[in-house]
């Protein structure tokens, strides 16, 4: 069940058969990005480290298996990772660049958030033979302070700015719903929605001001982002996107104007679609090229200017005002997640061997000032 791993989000597609676009809804959204995948001259991607101008601030040796999500404090001082196959999570100091703590007997943990207002806690998704849970780690005294048993089985988390409620995507035989737990009172409650026959949920994500939830599913039939809007403490449905490939992952833009959805399928390769919060409409759709691995991820940089795509070997580097693919960076032992810290001045990078690359995000933020990123052509 990894969050950012192929157990989860290749199994799903694996598992799906895809419904072709149509030729008409192509040629209008559709942009090509096939001779926009700036890598090396030679046409391979960048290696950290390696390559001129591209240099690594450090590698952290978690050393506890594959890296299945990854988190930062509000104020950038703690990174925390839950390594799946160890039944832990870890805790690093970004100053130090060091393990400080690591946290056992947390069963197959995956999704990790942590809340902007609250540097204190982070809240991780947890697997037993009895049901999922979601655990409440203490990051001062590295101690587990509270474990809430759910039904169903979490595919993702979500949290409020203040910490006091975590939204957890859930999956279950009759389909998916979220459910939202106030850790203040212990109380949960699940949205339920309309979805597709044999829909799954792949994540949850909740804007800025804390009023939207964004839920990405998939069926037999395609993708769908459902929009859930709160009013008058109530959680509505409030309509739904329809995305033409599987979901992979959900990314909103800093002002929450955009979302931005990443999906693919064999015939399509990668595609990033733009969607219109406002509207609940797409924008634009993107073909960024046939990525060298399977897409598994995807993050914005803090000042919403670039998007990470992640596969299974490399993470493709997409800047947000032209949509232009401005490099791929390679990382050597397989990427599992990416995340910018908050201060915009490094670009985290995790891995399945168990380490985490720290690379400035000054370097890459210059991948885009060449001459050669152009606009996309219509396809």
């Amino acid at each position: 069940m990894l969050k950012c791993g192929l157990s989860l989000v290749a199994g799903v597609a694996a598992r799906t058969p895809l419904r072709p676009r149509t030729a008409t809804n192509t040629a209008k959204a559709v942009r090509s990005m096939r001779d926009l995948n700036h890598r090396t001259r030679e046409g391979r991607p960048i290696e950290l480290g390696a390559a001129p101008g591209f240099p690594i601030v450090a590698e952290i040796a978690v050393r506890n298996g594959p890296i299945s999500g990854i988190a930062a404090t509000a104020d950038g001082t703690r990174l925390v990772v839950t390594n799946h196959g160890r039944d832990s999570v870890s805790v690093i100091d970004t100053d130090s660049c060091r393990v400080v703590e690591t946290v056992g007997g947390l069963g197959e943990p995956f999704a990790v958030v942590t809340a902007s207002a609250d540097c204190t806690r982070a809240y991780v998704s947890t697997v037993s033979p009895a049901y999922d849970s979601i655990a409440a780690i203490d990051l001062m005294t590295y101690a587990v302070v509270a474990t809430h048993p759910l039904a169903f089985s979490v595919s993702d988390l979500a949290v409020s700015p203040d910490g006091r409620y975590v939204y957890a995507s859930r999956n279950r035989a009759a389909g998916a719903d979220v459910a939202v737990l106030d850790f203040k009172t212990g109380r949960a409650e699940a949205i339920e929605l309309p979805l597709r026959p044999a829909s799954t949920s792949e994540c949850v994500r909740l804007s800025a001001d804390g009023t939207r939830l964004y839920v990405a599913t998939t069926s037999p039939a395609g993708g769908q982002l459902v929009v859930v809007g709160k009013s008058a403490d109530r959680w509505e449905v409030a309509g739904a996107v329809d995305i033409g490939l599987p979901i992979r992952d959900v990314a909103l833009s800093p002002d929450g104007a955009q979302a931005y959805v990443a999906s693919c399928g064999p015939d399509w390769g990668a595609v990033i679609d733009v969607v219109d919060t406002r509207t609940a409409t797409v924008a634009g759709t993107y073909k960024i090229g046939e990525p060298s691995g399977i897409l598994t991820g995807l993050t914005l940089s803090r000042d919403g200017d670039r998007a990470y795509v992640v596969s299974d070997d490399s993470v493709t580097v997409l800047c947000t005002l032209t949509n232009d693919v401005v490099g791929t960076l390679g990382v050597a032992n397989e990427p599992s997640c990416v995340l910018e810290s908050p201060n915009a001045k490094y670009l985290y990078l995790a891995d399945y061997s168990g380490r985490l690359t720290v690379a400035p995000v000054a370097s890459i933020v210059a991948l885009g000032t060449g001459a050669s990123a152009r606009t996309p052509e219509l396809v």
